[in-house]
C-alpha cells in the first residue's frame, strides 16, 4: 500500500493534480529540487544489474522511489506497532534481529 500511495510523489505522479488532471502545478524551484535529490537515487540503481544487463536508474525511478517510500512507510508502523507492543519473540536459531529480519522480508 505505501508503494503505491508513493506513485503520487515519484517522477510522474508529482504530474497529476488533486482530480487526477495531467497539468503542471508545481512550482519549477520545487521541480529542480526534486530533480537534485532523486538523482542519487539514479546514480545508485544506475550501478545495479539484473541478469547481468544494468538497470536503467532513471527509467525505474517511479517504482524505485515508490519501492523505497513504501518500505519507509512500512518500516515506520513497524516501530509504531513495537513501541505500542513491545518487541516480539525473535526467531529460534537464527541470528537475526527482528529489525533485521523485517528487512529480509522486504528484500525477498
Amino acid at each position: 500500500m505505501g508503494h503505491e500511495l508513493t506513485h503520487a510523489f515519484d517522477d510522474q505522479g508529482r504530474e497529476y493534480d488533486k482530480d487526477g488532471n495531467l497539468r503542471p502545478w508545481w512550482q519549477n524551484s520545487s521541480v529542480e529540487a526534486f530533480r537534485q535529490r532523486t538523482e542519487c537515487m539514479v546514480d545508485q540503481y544506475n550501478h545495479y544489474t539484473v541478469n547481468g544487463e544494468p538497470i536503467n536508474g532513471k527509467q525505474t525511478l517511479g517504482e524505485n522511489i515508490a519501492d523505497n517510500g513504501g518500505l519507509k512507510a512500512a518500516y515506520h508502523a513497524y516501530r509504531s506497532w513495537i513501541q505500542k507492543h513491545g518487541e516480539g519473540k525473535s526467531l529460534p536459531a537464527v541470528n537475526l534481529t527482528n529489525d533485521q529480519l523485517f528487512f529480509l522480508g522486504f528484500a525477498q
